[in-house]
């Protein structure tokens, strides 16, 4: 199989693109080159944001399948139709799971469950290039497979209800500082390392049944997110000091991250993927929560620059906690 991945070196990516190499794929990752690519991928230099890039950078060539990680909003959806219709097999568009109902009418979720997110933007951009794509199968026949990811980590990344991508909420846990678990730190969220992702999304490369069709890829592990927390905590040797904030009160401070909470981690989100294991049955967690995050904290301590806080993230943790505590002093002595 030749396959087109757009993207390649990124938190999942990186090992979906080690996963198909392995596989014996001939795979070509399209990329800006700000990061290492993996062992035996070919290399195009292209912004995967600028179309007419993508479409000088894969001039001539043909795909058995193409898989686009990098793909956020409607315009650049459209643009992708345009550049690879007629020249790939298969074209899998990366969306993403919190384009689920929000708030959700039932905490587990599947393919039948509605899109809609009235909170988050991201999401909702998500969900208007899935209709793009859509279209174009239902009017032209692209030969589009939707792919919705829920929370995704791999060896860089340290899963927390905050920020994952960097050392911030792992740096305060270390210094004894408070850290902000949404709610009451009880509801039920699904983490899937990056090797499991990757063979769900393996396996639906080059399958006539997965076109045109819609494909939840998550773990079957869940926790609560005050387990989450304390399970980093443990990987770090840390006791965490959580704080519960209701989601509504963050968004209050802090619109962003308010956003983010409410039009995806505020709520239980526990995955069925029974279609995706009637193609793919071998698709399963078998790398538990306790052993990732070791790893991503071993990858993180190899290489103390690989330690920093983002400055401003810590500052707006900080700000929200500031004003919760303002709050509850004013509560407690009204």
């Amino acid at each position: 199989m030749r396959l087109l991945v757009i993207g390649g070196t990124g938190n999942i990516s990186y090992e979906f693109t080690e996963a198909s190499i392995a596989r014996g794929f001939d795979t070509i990752i399209l990329t800006r080159g700000t990061r290492s690519a993996p062992d035996g991928a070919s290399v195009i230099m292209a912004d995967a944001s600028i179309p007419a890039e993508v479409v000088s950078a894969t001039k001539g060539m043909t795909f058995d399948a193409v898989v686009d990680f990098l793909c956020y909003e409607p315009d650049r959806a459209a643009s992708s139709v345009e550049a690879f219709n007629g020249r790939t097999g298969q074209y899998v568009f990366i969306s993403s799971a919190s384009a689920y109902q929000k708030p959700p009418l039932s905490h587990v979720i599947d393919e039948r469950t509605p899109l809609m997110n009235p909170f988050w933007a991201y999401s909702r951009d998500k969900i208007a290039c899935e209709r793009v794509f859509m279209d174009a199968y239902r009017s032209r026949g692209f030969p589009v497979t939707i792919v919705r990811p829920s929370h995704t980590y791999g060896r860089t990344w340290i899963p927390t209800a905050f920020v994952s991508s960097d050392f911030t909420v792992a740096a305060r846990m270390l210094a004894g500082k408070e850290i902000i678990v949404p709610g009451d730190g009880q509801s039920l969220w699904t983490l899937t390392h990056a090797r499991d992702f990757a063979v769900g999304l393996v396996g639906l490369l080059g399958r006539a049944e997965a076109v045109g069709e819609a494909f939840t890829i998550a773990g079957d592990e869940t926790h609560t997110w005050d387990a989450i927390h304390r399970i980093v905590g443990d990987a770090l040797g840390a006791r965490p000091r959580i704080v519960h904030v209701p989601s509504e009160f963050i968004a209050a401070v802090d619109a962003a991250m308010g956003e983010r909470l409410l039009g995806d981690k505020a709520y239980s989100a526990v995955f069925d993927c029974s279609k995706l294991r009637r193609l793919v049955p071998e698709f399963r967690t078998t790398v538990p929560l306790e052993r990732g995050i070791i790893e991503s904290v071993e990858w993180r301590r190899a290489d103390p620059s690989r330690m920093a806080v983002d400055g401003l993230m810590d500052e707006r943790i900080e700000n929200i906690l500031a004003a919760w505590k303002k709050a509850m002093d004013a509560a407690t002595t009204a």
